[in-house]
C-alpha cells in the first residue's frame, strides 16, 4: 500500500525538512543502536550480576557515566520491592496485564412518548 504524498504549507517549509533527513549534510545523525544493547546489559548486570561490593566500586568510581552511578544509587537505596519494580518497569516495560472488559447493561431512551387518548 502506497503512502499518500505529504502535504506541505510551504516549498521553504519542504526544503527544511528535506535538509534535515539522515543522510544528508545537515541532517539528523543516525542513532548507534548498540547503545541500546549497552544500556540493557548494565541494568541486567546491576539487578542480577552484581554484588553490593560491585555496585559500591562503581558508584565510587568518579570516572562511571552519572546517569548511571544515579542509577546504582538508586537501586542501593531502595529496600521496597515496590520500588525496585518501578525501577525495572521504567527500564525493561511493564509487563502485560490483562484488563478486563465489561459489558454494561444496554441503556434506552425514549424522546418522545405517545400521546394518550
Amino acid at each position: 500500500m502506497k503512502k499518500k504524498p505529504r502535504k506541505y504549507k510551504s516549498e521553504e517549509h519542504r526544503l527544511r525538512e528535506k535538509a534535515h533527513q539522515f543522510g544528508q549534510p545537515g541532517g539528523n545523525p543516525i542513532g548507534n543502536p548498540s547503545m541500546a544493547a549497552n544500556i540493557r546489559e548494565f541494568y541486567r548486570w546491576v539487578e542480577n550480576v552484581a554484588t553490593r561490593k560491585e555496585l559500591d566500586d562503581y558508584v565510587k568510581n568518579e570516572n562511571n557515566p552519572w546517569n548511571r552511578i544515579h542509577f546504582v544509587e538508586l537501586w542501593l537505596a531502595n529496600s521496597e520491592v515496590s520500588e525496585v519494580f518501578a525501577m525495572t518497569n521504567q527500564t525493561h516495560g511493564a509487563p502485560k496485564q490483562p484488563i478486563e472488559v465489561q459489558s454494561l447493561p444496554k441503556v434506552e431512551i425514549q424522546f418522545f412518548r405517545k400521546k394518550h387518548e
